[in-house]
């Protein structure tokens, strides 16, 4: 006995420990379900990413595109998911090509420009389904996702609303340069005080509607840009939501 009392004193205080973790950390039921989709842009690129649907809600849904920052993924998003589908939206939160899941490509100079296309794919795949209100379709993204956002106000008719998170003046199809049928419209940009000089050209060639939304952040050392920035500033993220609310 005098053996064995050490191993279950060491038992005991394990399992006092997990139910203790579970105590002050319950775990809640996501308000809504998932799956693994992929999809083809018209330049050939497979593009991964998760399709997520209110379980409380009945199809056709109003949807938006996620749209993530360079060098992340579609699971920068994940903090979020909740936010969106508890507002009645399903999700489309994808890789960019060269990114996460999705095929690899080079990135070179031309790469910005075939951005667009992931979009294009993304699209095409929700008309796809017959859970989707095509005419109710938006997008939200940061950084590059942000450009992307912009660049798809402009190019594909079915987004009707854009979210141009700390988006970067990259690129030059991307931004519209040189193309005359390039009319970026509907868009909210939200981004900090010190990228005003970089986001104010995109902004200045956005037809109306247009809405922006500056932030400062609390302290001139925290860096609050793209998702950073609706994780640190609260506003952001209502801002956001309410855009999605009056627009889509």
């Amino acid at each position: 006995m005098a053996r064995t009392l050490p191993y279950l004193l060491v038992a005991i205080i394990g399992i006092s420990a997990i139910l203790g973790w579970y105590l002050i950390s319950p775990t809640e039921e996501k308000p809504y379900n998932s799956e693994e989709v992929s999809f083809s842009t018209p330049d050939g690129i497979k593009i991964s990413a998760t399709w997520y649907f209110p379980k409380e809600l009945e199809a056709p849904y109003k949807t938006v595109i996620l749209s993530h920052q360079f060098d992340g993924d579609r699971y920068e998003w994940d903090p979020f998911i909740g936010d969106f589908i508890k507002r009645g939206y399903a999700i489309l939160a994808y890789d960019i090509r060269g990114f996460g899941k999705s095929q690899d490509v080079p990135i070179s100079e031309e790469y910005y420009d075939t951005l667009i296309g992931d979009v294009e794919g993304a699209v095409t795949y929700l008309n796809s389904r017959n859970d989707v209100i095509m005419d109710r379709i938006g997008i939200v993204g940061a950084q590059l996702g942000g450009t992307i956002a912009y660049a798809a106000s402009g190019y594909i008719d079915e987004i009707k609303v854009s979210v141009a998170i700390s988006p970067a003046n990259i690129g030059s199809l991307i931004v519209g340069d040189g193309v005359e049928t390039f009319t970026p419209h509907s868009i909210l940009f939200q981004f900090l005080d010190t990228e005003r000089t970089s986001v104010q050209p995109l902004i200045e060639k956005t037809e109306e509607p247009k809405t922006s939304r500056l932030y400062r952040p609390e302290s001139p050392a925290v860096r609050a840009s793209g998702i950073s920035l609706l994780h640190r500033d609260l506003r952001a993220l209502t801002d956001l939501l309410l855009y999605l609310d009056e627009n889509l």
